[in-house]
């Protein structure tokens, strides 16, 4: 297919892009691969787990944190996150507990087997990010620059002021 064509389901990259895809299919076609690979090693603890779960494990692995600043880093509000919260809760990857500073609302920590799911996620991350490196060779930091440029162009201009 030509650059310039579009089809319904290119834009939803459920076709298997090609080296001549449009950018962005390539990107989330990364972006898939990279999801499935971390399910791929944190099934070998919980097969239950899903790419939300391993977001938010993500943002509680800076413990201790209240569960409205989990949503609002995902962009989203505190009754979205809380069915994930309470799932990783009953399987015990998470704790909540009460705000010393504030009683009404909850603290999140990993707990031991949290601990060692976010540590095994980071693990299988830096050894993708070594493997792409040596793929890549030179043109990793190509690569790194030209997807941050793109990250970069797309966020607020309020955003690009904070950081």
């Amino acid at each position: 297919m030509a650059r310039g064509q579009s089809t319904a389901t290119d834009s939803l990259a459920i076709v298997d892009p090609g080296p001549d895809a449009r950018i962005h299919l390539l990107a989330r076609r990364v972006g898939v691969l990279v999801a499935d690979l971390l399910l791929d090693e944190v099934h070998q603890y919980d097969p239950r787990l899903r790419t939300g779960h391993m977001r938010v494990l993500a943002l509680i692995e800076s413990s201790p944190v209240r569960i409205v600043d989990v949503a609002a880093q995902l962009g989203t509000t505190k009754q979205t996150v809380a069915p994930t919260v309470d799932e990783l809760v009953s399987w015990g990857f998470v704790a909540r507990a009460v705000d010393e500073n504030d009683r009404r609302a909850r603290i999140l920590t990993l707990t031991p087997a949290g601990e060692e799911l976010t540590e095994a996620m980071l693990g299988r991350s830096i050894a993708l990010d070594e493997e792409w490196g040596r793929l890549l060779g030179a043109d990793v930091e190509v690569c790194r620059s030209a997807l941050w440029r793109i990250i970069e162009s797309q966020r607020a201009p309020r955003d690009r002021e904070v950081s």
